[in-house]
This record gives C-alpha cells, structure tokens and sequence, in this order.
C-alpha cells in the first residue's frame, strides 16, 4: 500500500479520474453523490508500479462498485441468465438473493460472484431486463389455450381451435398425434395432445407457424401458375 502515497501515484490517479470525467465509470456518481472514487486495474501487468500502467487498462470506479468488481460484495449489475427456468408447479422454492417464497426458478451467473437460483423479479432486476417476466407470460398464455373451452371435439379425437388466423388441429394417429395447420399435417409426432398442444401454441405465438404456411402458399400458387401456362401455351 506504500506506493499508493508516492506523487506518482496521486498524479496518476487524478489523470485517470479526469479521463473519466470525475465520476464512476459504472454508476455514473461522483464526489458530488457522497462516493469516493478509485481507480480500478482491468488489466494485471507484471513488474509495473500501479502508475505505470496504459490509461485505457484503468477506469475510475466508485468505492462501492469496486468492491464488486473485485467479488467483496455481491454485484448488482452484470448478472446474465442461463439455461431453462424450473416451473416447480407451487410456492415450494426460496429466492436465494431476497429469500421469498417462489414457484417460477430463473438461475443466473455473474463471472465475478458465481450462480445463484432466483425468482422471476429478482432475475430481471439483476439482469436488467424482462426475460423473466415475459416467459412467465408465455407460460400464463399457453396454459390458458391448452385448457380453452374452444377446443372443439371432433368423433374422430380430433381437436380443433382457430388460434391467430391458423386453423389448427390435433389429429390422433395410432397412440400418438400429429399436428394439422389450414388443412398441412406435419411430420413430427406427439406421445400425447397436451405436448401437441403446447408445441402448437409455440409454433402460432412466435409466428413460425405463419410464415411456414405463407411461404407454403406462395409455393403452392408459383406451381399453379407454371401449371396454367404451360397448359395455355405448352410451355
């Protein structure tokens, strides 16, 4: 700590504090806020004085978020979400940042405190975004159309709904079932009609269903037209 009193030092460290206008370069306070400002080393360079380092391997940081940025305190920003989140169907799970009871399971990471399993608000609030929230939403969304009372039964085990335009149907096909969309069945097969369902529903409300049967169309009509002409005019 000896070397952070030499002339050299101070001279530094108000250089580097003045390139970056006198405020933190993480939450944008300054001595003005109450902070007190120090100068972080992003980079570690061996056998160099703290002040013999470039300009742009340092930033100017308040006290408080350079003790995240070195993991003494949990970090409230940089937090990102991976992997699937975990419907764990009730309020059986605990929120490991505020410790509220919780149903939805969202895990984050920061590179600097590690992963944590959190809830969906707490999620977006450490991730700054609305990941959580809107797939909730989704989720909400696609209960409610599995369960709808459109649903029409056919006598067959056929079942039918008009979902955004698409005339979907879920057509039995031995023990399993197949998806029917304006009049096109797919390939792919389901082990029961709720994964049918739900597959259907994704397919609908990201809009990949839409575009498929529109590029469909538009096939469908360039072949007619090749049909017409050439028995028109032999071509």
């Amino acid at each position: 700590m000896k070397h952070y009193n030499r002339p050299e030092w101070r001279a530094f460290r108000a250089e580097v504090l003045r390139l970056h206008d006198g405020v933190c370069n993480r939450c944008e306070r300054g001595p003005d806020d109450g902070v007190t400002l120090q100068v972080h080393h992003k980079i570690y360079l061996p056998k160099r004085m703290p002040w013999q380092y470039p300009y742009e391997a340092c930033e100017a940081l308040c006290k408080g978020c350079h003790a995240e940025e070195h993991g003494k305190i949990m970090p409230q920003t940089g937090w990102e979400h991976f992997d699937d989140f975990v419907d764990l169907g009730g309020l059986d799970g605990e929120c490991e940042l505020c410790g509220t009871a919780i149903r939805y399971v969202f895990p984050v990471h920061h590179s600097n405190w590690g992963a944590m399993e959190v809830g969906e608000h707490c999620c977006d609030h450490l991730t700054s975004s609305n990941y959580a929230v809107t797939q909730i939403r989704h989720i909400k969304r696609r209960t409610r159309f599995v369960f709808s009372c459109r649903w029409a039964e056919g006598k067959s085990g056929t079942a039918s709904i008009l979902q955004k335009g698409v005339a979907l149907s879920i057509v039995p096909e031995g023990a399993n079932y197949k998806l029917c969309m304006n009049g096109k069945t797919g390939k792919k097969r389901f082990g029961s009609v709720l994964e049918a369902k739900m597959t259907a529903f994704d397919l609908i409300d990201s809009g990949v269903a839409q575009a498929y049967l529109l590029r469909a169309k538009m096939r469908s009509m360039k072949r007619t037209r090749t049909e017409i002409r050439s028995f028109v005019f032999g071509l």
